[in-house]
């Protein structure tokens, strides 16, 4: 090690390339590796994809609609994002991720350039190296930020700007006379990926940044000093360049009802009463940071408790730079107390939080500076308990087919997944990992600062084995019954024929049947919104896609309406309107 260590340091280029090079290889096994595979996710991938294919169908940039209606829910950023990669590849599911992907990759490079810059200048190249490695791997690793980087929903457009905006501000922060270009560059990017940021889903882009810097500035004792030498006035409208034209266009051309619907029910609303069936507990978001920063997640009392953070000296004599990880910290409470205190909670939500913890585990197992105490019996526990939780992870990874053999919407899903070996492809990289932890703990006292490598390389393995079955697998038993029925329907309707959805609000059904939906879960509110259609005339039958279950529980039988399709559980079938006003649910 010693020897390779050397070599990286004899050629600071060759190495940095060389790095570069594994990170690349790290986001495309991650984010781009059977990308396009997997069919669009309901509910709301399918409805977030759709809106940008109507602004290429429309010609309309600037007003978002969805199943022919205005969709103000969320802003442009993520729209623009998904409709410039399909005008330039095509209408897809892998372009219809690719922006999604490049933004969670782009934040991965940003931590690992970070930490390289506010590394001690004197500290040899391989340990700057294998630390903003380690970060960037982190991150990349976390599951929140790879199931959310490889879904094409707005919640990674936010996470990566309030994240770009937060390295920003870090890199000002942290700036020396010996690189006196690192604070403008930095209040560049903090001005221009909070206007990113807001423009992905709202004024929360630049709340979030904005608590960040005022509470550590105050911590720090330099709030006053701070505000004071800040170029406001350059930031304000470098903000204002990014943010500021779509909103203005968007209220000439919509008026009160983009304000009303925007400001009002999509940001106040949201967070002052709960929306679209979506509440929680204020300890709502606790065990998703646990469970979207695995194994990572468990390091973190440790890393919090090794900072001494409740010792306001710490604060204030840390150095700029060295004090990352006392930002990591706030950064990661702040945003899980915002999000807290929101009546609307969804696991997405919390996803800017992620890279605050990362950097703070991160620089638990490589400090910017020599640790004051060596890691003691709390990160040996932790380890142990580190080894455990993935040797039950692979255990339960063997017993997931049993748990799956009672969803009659996918009969057969548990046997194919049984017959595809993926249980056991999962299995096997955790019990090593758990394994190579256990050895680690028992046999080398001093090895606890490795602790992050048999996680990192189980983690890695896990996805190079299991990403290319799971992926064609779950698309093959989940996704493509419902696909295939959406694109007949697409195929069968008659004109002006409505399509109705029963049951769960399959929002991909718009996006591939290229027709308006009507999704219902009674006879019911099927006539009440036929009757309230813009047709001139009603129409005499209509077209219904559900599951069996589904249908049936909607009052419709085995003999019911004429079959256009079946797909496993799952059927497309024609019937009378007259019929339909009829039903009676069972």
């Amino acid at each position: 090690m010693q020897r390779f260590n050397a070599w990286l340091d004899r050629d600071e280029r060759r190495s940095l390339l060389l790095a570069l090079l594994a990170l690349a290889a790290l986001c495309g096994l991650a984010y781009g590796q059977q990308l396009g595979s997997l069919g669009l996710m309901d509910k709301t991938e399918g409805l977030f994809v759709e809106i940008p294919r109507e602004m290429l169908v429309r010609g309309d940039w600037v007003t978002p609609h969805w199943n022919g209606e205005l969709f103000f829910d969320y802003p442009v950023w993520g729209y623009w994002m998904v409709a410039l990669s399909f005008r330039l590849f095509g209408v897809s599911e892998w372009a219809a991720r690719l922006p999604v992907a490049l933004a969670a990759s782009a934040t991965v490079y940003a931590v690992f350039a970070v930490l390289m810059l506010v590394a001690p200048p004197a500290e040899a190249v391989h340990q700057r190296l294998g630390r903003a490695l380690l970060g960037a791997s982190v991150l990349a690793l976390s599951p929140g930020w790879l199931g959310w980087g490889r879904s094409s929903v707005t919640d990674m457009f936010l996470a990566s700007g309030i994240t770009l905006a937060l390295l920003g501000f870090v890199l000002a922060h942290s700036a020396t006379p010996e690189r006196p270009w690192q604070r403008p560059l930095g209040f560049v990017a903090l001005g221009v990926f909070c206007g990113i940021a807001v423009l992905a889903k709202g004024p929360v882009g630049l709340l979030l940044p904005g608590l960040v810097m005022l509470a550590f500035w105050a911590l720090k004792g330099t709030l006053l000093q701070e505000l004071r030498r800040t170029p406001w006035i350059p930031l304000v409208l470098l903000f204002l360049g990014v943010a500021a034209p779509w909103y203005g266009m968007a209220t000439a051309a919509n008026g009160s009802e983009f304000l009303g619907r925007f400001l009002g029910f999509s940001n106040l609303e949201r967070f002052t009463s709960v929306i679209y069936d979506h509440p929680g507990p204020p300890w709502f978001y606790l065990p998703w940071v646990l469970l979207l920063l695995l194994p990572w997640s468990l390091y973190l009392p440790v890393a919090a408790s090794r900072l001494r953070f409740w010792r306001l000296s710490v604060w204030r004599n840390t150095a700029p730079g060295a004090d990352l990880p006392l930002l990591g910290l706030l950064w990661l409470v702040l945003m899980v107390v915002f999000f807290s205190a929101a009546a609307t909670k969804l696991p997405g939500y919390i996803l800017p939080a992620l890279p605050g913890g990362s950097l703070l585990v991160a620089l638990l197992f490589q400090p910017l500076h020599p640790a004051t105490s060596p890691l003691a019996a709390g990160m040996r526990i932790t380890g142990w308990c580190n080894a455990a939780l993935l040797a039950l992870m692979a255990l339960a990874a063997v017993l997931a087919p049993r748990w799956l053999e009672t969803d009659p919407s996918y009969p057969a899903f548990a046997d194919a997944l049984r017959a595809s070996g993926l249980p056991w492809l999962l299995a096997l990289p955790l019990f090593l990992a758990a394994g190579a932890l256990a050895l680690v703990l028992w046999r080398y006292r001093s090895g606890l600062s490795w602790l992050w490598l048999p996680n990192a390389a189980g983690v890695a393995a896990a996805l190079a084995l299991v990403l290319p079955v799971l992926v064609p697998l779950v698309d093959r038993e989940r996704q493509l019954p419902i696909r295939a029925l959406a694109r007949l329907a697409g195929e069968q309707a008659l004109p002006d024929e409505p399509l109705l959805v029963v049951g769960y609000k399959r929002y991909s059904v718009v996006f591939y049947s290229g027709r308006l939906v009507l999704f219902v879960n009674s006879p019911r509110k099927a006539s009440r919104s036929l009757s309230q259609g813009t047709s001139a005339s009603p129409p005499d039958t209509v077209l219904l896609l559900g599951s069996d279950a589904e249908l049936l529980d909607f009052g419709l039988g085995p003999g019911d309406g004429t079959p256009l399709g079946r797909r496993d559980a799952h059927r497309l079938l024609r019937l009378p309107v007259e019929q339909l006003q009829q039903l009676e649910p069972r």
